[in-house]
């Protein structure tokens, strides 16, 4: 008896489906053959109209029929084709009128370290093995938290340092960075997980022994033991975490003979390619209704997989992103991967350390995402960490570069800093003249910027040394010295968290 009534069901609902994917089809052979009158006929209609709107003569309307839409779809076809454009100068800084717009890729050359050897290849380690790495335990990176994707400029000058790296570019070319903070009673603390990086430029100056070196984090590990070598080097034993992707939810509890209307074309209507296309973010009108399907014969509802569906979450947190920031994903050119996003939003994203290293230790993109929205919808200002004095609206965040907002940069003494750019900024003050000089955005001068209330540094103000340059100044929050306040609800009238 159940047998047959969940044949009975299956039936039904290809039927119902069947029938409202012929509607579609109807609708719109209907709607080319309205399209495909003649043109004498269309100009009547137009004309009785006008003349109908001259003598200001009532009509009646009909009533549009109402039309029950998805509202995941919609949202996820707004993220596909995100036709939004943010400005006159396609950076998200918002300044108007006609000038020379930034070349974006400038900034993530950092053409400042001079000409460099690129080295060719790549070190891939397999997921889950353990292997013993050089850790780079440096002052200039103490408070760095390297995320995959992320881009790291390095100047080294002692001797030590520079001979290690000199054999890890002959050997693999990898090393580790591990967040370290001082403690209180002035030892380093280290942090339990960590990011490999991969050195992919390099140039040695022969007389002063510096090594300028610009690296990528690739891989996430889990620090299990470290020791120091006669040298003075610390090496580490770790553990390369994996990349857990969820699947499908409804692989193995579906109607599989709806599986051909998941399909943007007819032809490639078979089952297996449809399972594949909807894991490779396959998202049409047809594949939401069959997913609302599928999930009657589930236990649970559809919203509560849709809640750890990873495809959904990336669209959630760009739309998030555009909401509350100046960044468009049609300019920047977002990852739709949804693991490469959740690398990108941390590493873009003005999160705390400590969020940071927790997104770290997640192996799922979905868990990643999630923990990024739960943030992310809660950032409003960023202050000064020493007086929290507001110096900057997240809303006003826009990046001048094409790998984001926040990039990492390094000066000519060897300090590392992970600067935020805004389109504003307040509570500064300013007591040097400009200067071009190593100039991280060619084309612009810097001074540095003090906050206002202790007088501690917390960025720089770029200001473009031709007029028509655009935008013609914006300013530089080096995320050391700022941090975000976290509205909750209910909160708005209250003393927000700070992180």
């Amino acid at each position: 008896m159940a047998d047959r009534e969940e044949r009975q069901l299956g039936r039904d609902v290809e039927e119902e489906m069947e029938a409202e994917v012929e509607g579609d089809r109807a609708g719109g052979v209907e709607q080319r053959r309205q399209e495909g009158r003649p043109e004498q006929q269309q100009e009547e209609e137009v004309g009785a109209l006008a003349q109908a709107e001259a003598q200001g003569e009532e009509q009646d309307l009909v009533p549009m029929e109402e039309v029950l839409v998805d509202e995941d779809a919609v949202s996820w076809a707004e993220y596909e084709s995100c036709e939004e454009s943010d400005g006159p100068n396609g950076n998200g800084s918002g300044d108007e009128g006609c000038g020379e717009q930034y070349d974006t890729t400038l900034p993530s050359r950092h053409t400042y370290l001079g000409e460099t050897e690129e080295l060719r290849g790549r070190t891939v380690q397999e997921e889950n093995d353990y292997v013993t790495i050089p850790l780079l335990l440096h002052s200039s990176l103490m408070n760095l938290v390297l995320v995959p994707t992320q881009t790291l400029p390095l100047t080294i000058f002692h001797p030590l340092h520079v001979s290690m790296l000199r054999n890890v570019i002959a050997k693999d070319r990898t090393f580790g960075i591990v967040h370290s903070k001082m403690s209180q009673d002035g030892t380093s603390e280290k942090a339990r997980y960590g990011t490999t990086a991969e050195i992919y430029e390099y140039q040695e100056e022969e007389l002063t022994g510096t090594l300028s070196i610009k690296a990528k984090g690739r891989q996430r590990f889990k620090v299990m033991s470290t020791r120091r070598e006669t040298t003075g080097l610390i090496v580490a034993r770790v553990q390369i975490l994996p990349e857990i992707r969820m699947g499908n939810p409804f692989e193995m509890m579906r109607l599989q003979s709806l599986d051909k209307l998941t399909l943007p074309h007819p032809p490639e209507a078979n089952a297996h390619i449809a399972q594949a296309r909807d894991l490779a973010l396959v998202r049409t009108p047809n594949s939401w209704r069959v997913r609302g399907r599928n999930s009657w014969l589930t236990p649970w509802p559809l919203w509560v997989y849709n809640q750890y569906d990873d495809l959904l979450l990336a669209q959630r947190v760009v739309n998030e992103i555009k909401r509350s920031t100046m960044i468009q994903p049609n300019m920047l050119k977002l990852p739709c991967d949804p693991q490469d996003l959740s690398h990108w939003a941390t590493i873009n994203l003005p999160l705390d350390d400590t969020h940071r290293l927790a997104l770290l230790s997640l192996n799922t993109p979905t868990q990643r995402l999630r923990y990024i929205l739960s943030v992310l919808s809660k950032c409003k200002m960023l202050t000064c960490t020493q007086c929290t004095k507001v110096i900057g609206d997240t809303s006003d965040i826009f990046s001048m570069s094409v790998e984001g907002p926040q990039g990492t940069f390094v000066n000519p003494g060897g300090y590392v800093h992970e600067m935020l750019t805004l389109s504003k900024a307040s509570n500064l003050t300013y007591n040097v003249r400009p200067s071009t000089e190593h100039s991280w955005f060619p084309g612009y001068a810097w001074k540095i910027a003090k906050c206002s209330g202790c007088l501690c540094h917390v960025g720089w103000k770029f200001t473009a040394t031709k007029r028509k340059l655009k935008p013609l100044k914006f300013y530089g929050l080096t995320r050391k010295a700022v941090k975000a306040k976290l509205v909750w609800d209910g909160d708005e009238g209250k003393m927000p968290h700070v992180i």
